[in-house]
């Protein structure tokens, strides 16, 4: 009898932040591309069904370690992407529990004689002592160990001191793919040796064309693309950075139009996920802008990646917002976050590959209307090309039966 390939993909796809449902989507088609049978199952740590937004269905993180100790295929784990090695038990039950989120502001008093990542580890019922990082010794059935697209230009090197298997752990991953330098200079100071590319989603456009997404956009969004197709500026922010600076990014984005009269202002949420709530920090500008602009709530991963594909320009905070934008050749305006700022220091446009502060939102938007469209374009095929490479070694291992 013939051993399946069972592919085995874990992350955070049990809420509703768009960088997270895009992975397994995308690591899913690649796959298919290659023409050789597998099954494909997602787990994140709880149950899940976020279908109806463009997600996937989940199974929770028992339920995953059950199938890495059942026998008898070829099984690969993917841990499908984002800064999956400094995630804590504690931080994914932050976004779980109501009750522990309430303590929030304690914790760091309370880790001071308290665990919390062992309470919260055996609150979510986990087996290892960080969610996504194991190896196949972990487990009695697992061939192969895949990190797909990880991030970590931030990853502090006291966590390797918290945890004292983390190097080891990480050196045994079978193939593991970063998606910035300053992550790879990271890993390499402790010794763990990674490969270079691009993050997996800038492979959505090749999957889901502006004539894929028309079909599937929400009925309101549809009219707008409909009606305002490449004139539109998509604004996105994270309520920790726009707090306190309200004001300032409604005047920036105001004197962009000011500027550029035919430009319409487009509001729409990428992450509603804890520490993300962009939704709020969009309810706040708005009302402070003196030029009339639409905002969208209740959306889907389509209507999200359909906005972007068709804007004139993207500004936002979002690393998957700017890849979604460099995946259908928008230009793009980084807003000052670390990981956002490494990724377009690695694999940006020259004159937009850096992020910028919330008060020079205009000069941004003028860099990005300078960039020529060939450069965009050019950059999108490279790292296409370069994910696509990426995934071939991936292929090699999880696909070998």
């Amino acid at each position: 009898m013939t051993e399946k390939n069972n592919i085995l993909v874990v992350g955070a796809f049990d809420r509703f932040n768009y960088g997270d449902l895009l992975f397994p989507l995308i690591i899913e088609a690649q796959l298919h591309t290659y023409g050789k049978p597998f099954d494909a199952s997602f787990f994140g740590i709880v149950n899940s069904d976020l279908r109806a937004l463009g997600g996937k269905l989940t199974e929770d993180i028992r339920a995953f370690y059950r199938r890495c100790n059942e026998g008898g295929n070829h099984t690969s784990v993917i841990v499908a992407g984002g800064e999956a090695v400094a995630v804590t038990w504690s931080s994914l039950l932050l976004a779980l529990n109501k009750t522990f989120k309430r303590t929030h502001r304690f914790h760091g008093r309370i880790n001071k004689v308290f665990d919390l990542n062992a309470f919260a580890k055996r609150m979510l019922h986990g087996q290892t002592d960080l969610p996504f990082v194991f190896t196949r010794s972990d487990f009695q059935s697992v061939d192969h160990v895949i990190f797909n697209s990880l991030g970590g230009s931030e990853l502090d090197p006291a966590i390797f001191d918290r945890y004292p298997h983390l190097r080891d752990k990480l050196r045994q991953v079978d193939y593991f793919a970063v998606r910035d330098r300053a992550t790879q200079r990271n890993l390499t100071a402790q010794g763990v040796q990674t490969s270079l590319y691009p993050d997996s989603a800038i492979l959505m456009s090749k999957f889901y064309p502006t004539s894929f997404l028309d079909e599937r956009v929400s009925a309101s969004v549809g009219r707008y693309i409909a009606e305002k197709r490449g004139t539109y500026l998509f604004f996105q922010i994270k309520d920790n950075h726009a707090k306190n600076n309200e004001q300032r990014i409604a005047q920036q984005l105001d004197a962009i139009v000011d500027g550029h009269p035919g430009v319409h202002l487009c509001f729409c949420p990428i992450g509603k996920a804890l520490n993300h709530d962009d939704h709020l920090a969009l309810q706040r500008i708005a009302p402070l802008l003196k030029h009339p602009c639409t905002v969208f709530d209740e959306v889907t991963i389509w209507d999200i990646m359909c906005l972007i594909a068709n804007a004139k320009v993207y500004i936002g905070t979002s690393l998957h917002g700017a890849i979604t934008a460099m995946s259908y050749a928008v230009p793009y305006v980084g807003i000052t976050v670390p990981k956002l700022n490494s990724y377009l220091q690695t694999w940006g446009v020259d004159g937009i590959n850096r992020t910028l502060p919330v008060n020079d939102l205009l000069g941004g938007f003028r860099n990005a209307m300078g960039v020529d469209a060939a450069s965009l374009d050019q950059s999108r095929i490279q790292q296409i090309l370069a994910a696509e490479d990426s995934f071939s070694r991936i292929e090699r291992l999880v696909l070998s039966k």
